[in-house]
């Protein structure tokens, strides 16, 4: 009985939670049921017939989308926390709203969970995992997770406890999550980009041979259009076309095909599904006038300075948020260790100062989000000229300034929270769906 109330009332929660326009109900829900029952996560998985968990610092939202992508063109019927809620709560609310009470056929094929860092300790034991992923570790949220060690070490513990039958994917070209197959009782597979490893806080191009069970190699990148690369397996080679910018979104597309070749499914089919692929919000984002592209770490942060910035053109404009809830870490000293000076191309560098015509302001660096000043006092360090920033807390403002007269792209680049509240504005605005819609 208090499993079925637990239901109700997280129905009842996120329905509410939709029509007052509150949200997605990808949280509250969980956060209530679970007080009522707090096995609800464990129990309603449990009615899933493979669950997989994608974990690590960055990269999980887009691998989990990519595997869904190809779960579905497969046939598969899958749920998974797409809306990026991955602690307890966001779990637990998902399976809620998936969960059928008038049936007892659940009709569902596939969970594909990302997990935070931390929350990954407590919930992997209770999701019991077919598939585990691990795809990188940063330093992040320092004030959440402490150091790249402790992330490693609590990782080990929980795998110690796992089922030796999962089957465990790790970057094998990141050290820290190669160490996890020293903690595991069963067999970990690696996947990797050939002659790539990555050190500290970036991804570098060495000379050496790592034996990897999925690989990529002859990587060819092409802009802001994607990439190509030649997927190696233990019995395939295929050509494949990535329509995500970056090495690091290689990375994810690797994590995403070993996960469907453990699933049993054609990754020669799966490939050319790539064609239809969109990516998920906030994560490369096409708009109408230009893009969005969360960062949060300096790893992440720095990955997409390197993609964007031999793109960037005179018109172009850039707009970067930052800010210091609790969702994206209350220590911003991080910003320090981001290589800003990688946007400091020859367009920025030779644009004209902000000017006043009409009242309004016109630059090309707009700052945005709870911490913009510090955020400014960082770009004026990295060489940008502080008469060409534009400073404006409210991110709604700042949005619209940014917009105005804008002849080129406007590149988007915010925190966690300043994304999702970007969301919102721009579902407001009727630019897009709210984000929680998305698939």
């Amino acid at each position: 009985m208090r499993l079925i109330l637990a239901i109700l009332l997280g129905k009842l929660i996120g329905y509410l939670t939709r029509l007052f326009r509150l949200g997605g109900g990808s949280a509250a829900p969980g956060l209530y049921a679970l007080s009522i029952e707090p096995d609800l996560v464990t129990k309603l998985a449990a009615k899933i017939p493979k669950n997989i968990i994608i974990t690590g610092t960055n990269g999980k939202t887009t691998t989990a989308k990519m595997l869904a992508h190809f779960a579905k063109n497969a046939g598969l019927k899958v749920i998974r926390n797409h809306t990026g809620s991955n602690l307890e709560r966001g779990i637990a609310s998902t399976l809620i709203a998936n969960y059928q009470l008038l049936t007892t056929n659940y009709q569902l094929d596939l969970g594909i969970w990302e997990l935070d860092e931390a929350a990954f300790n407590t919930i992997a034991p209770k999701l019991k995992p077919d598939i585990i992923v691990f795809l990188n570790v940063f330093r992040d949220q320092l004030d959440r997770y402490g150091e790249i060690d402790t992330v490693v070490k609590n990782w080990c513990k929980t795998l110690q406890i796992l089922n030796p039958k999962t089957i465990v994917l790790v970057n094998g070209d990141d050290a820290n999550t190669a160490k996890l197959a020293n903690c595991f009782k069963g067999r970990i597979q690696k996947f990797g980009v050939k002659d790539y490893k990555i050190s500290g806080e970036s991804i570098e191009h060495v000379k050496e041979k790592e034996n990897l069970d999925f690989e990529a190699k002859n990587v060819k990148l092409n802009g802001l259009e994607g990439s190509t690369f030649q997927l190696l397996t233990t019995n395939y080679q295929l050509p494949t076309t990535l329509p995500l910018p970056g090495l690091y979104h290689i990375y994810d597309a690797l994590a995403a095909f070993a996960c469907a070749d453990k699933l049993g499914l054609s990754l020669s089919k799966l490939a050319s599904s790539l064609k239809s692929y969109s990516p998920a919000f906030g994560r490369m984002e096409k708009l109408p006038f230009g893009y969005i592209f969360l960062i949060k770490n300096p790893a992440g942060a720095t990955q997409v300075f390197e993609t964007i910035a031999p793109n960037l053109k005179p018109d172009d404009r850039l707009l970067l948020a930052l800010n210091d809830n609790i969702a994206d870490g209350t220590d911003v000293s991080w910003i320090w260790d981001t290589e800003f000076e990688q946007l400091l191309s020859s367009s920025l560098r030779g644009a004209k100062p902000a000017s006043t015509q009409r009242g309004e302001r016109r630059g090309n660096l707009y700052i945005s989000g709870t911490r913009a000043c510090d955020l400014a006092v960082r770009l004026k360090y990295a060489g940008f000229d502080p008469k060409n920033i534009i400073i404006e807390p409210d991110l709604q403002n700042t949005l619209k300034e940014a917009r105005t007269g804008l002849k080129g792209r406007l590149f988007i680049l915010p925190t966690y929270t300043a994304m999702l509240e970007l969301q919102k504005i721009l579902a407001k605005s009727g630019i897009k769906k709210e984000y929680w819609k998305e698939e």
